[in-house]
C-alpha cells in the first residue's frame, strides 16, 4: 500500500458537521473539486457500492469502507488493478476539529496509479477540497465557526 496524501489540520467546524457531508455522496462534488457526481446506490451502510464520475474520468465502482458516525467516512474506488482510498477522520478539538484525512493506493498496479494520480497533485487537492467543505459547513451551520479563525 502507498499513501499518496495525508493532510491533518485544525478546521473551525464540529466533526458532526463535516460527517454529515461526508457521509451523503451526492454532495461530494460540491467540495470535491475532482468529482462530477457520485451515486452511492445502496442505504449508506460499511459494504454500500455505488458509482463516481471525475472530471475527466471514467466512471469508477466504489464501496463505503469505513464509516463511524460523527467522525469517520472511508470510501474505496476500484480501479483497474488497485484500489484508491479516501479515508476522512475528525476529533473535537477546541474551536473545531482536528481532520486527517489519508488517501492510499493498494493492488497489483499501485505504483502505476500512484504515477499517474500523483502524490502532489493528490495532496494539493486534499487540501483544496477540505477548505472547500470547511467553507459550505460554515455556510450552511455558521455556530460551527469560531470567531477570528477563518471559515
Amino acid at each position: 500500500m502507498a499513501t499518496l496524501a495525508q493532510l491533518s489540520t485544525h478546521v473551525p467546524a464540529s466533526p458532526e458537521a463535516l460527517w454529515a457531508r461526508w457521509a451523503d455522496p451526492d454532495t461530494h462534488p460540491e467540495w470535491s473539486h475532482d468529482l462530477a457526481w457520485v451515486r452511492l446506490e445502496e442505504p449508506l451502510a460499511v459494504g454500500a457500492r455505488g458509482h463516481l464520475k471525475p472530471k475527466g474520468g471514467p466512471r469508477s465502482p466504489f464501496t463505503v469502507t469505513e464509516l463511524v458516525g460523527d467522525r469517520t467516512f472511508a470510501d474505496t474506488t476500484h480501479l483497474p488493478g488497485a484500489r484508491l482510498t479516501f479515508r476522512h477522520h475528525a476529533e473535537p478539538a477546541p474551536g473545531g476539529a482536528l481532520v486527517t484525512v489519508t488517501v492510499t493506493v493498494e493492488g497489483l498496479l499501485s505504483r502505476v496509479w500512484a504515477r499517474i494520480l500523483g502524490a502532489a497533485a493528490t495532496r494539493d487537492g486534499v487540501a483544496a477540497d477540505l477548505s472547500r467543505l470547511v467553507e459550505l459547513v460554515a455556510l450552511t451551520t455558521p455556530e460551527t465557526t469560531t470567531p477570528g479563525l477563518p471559515g
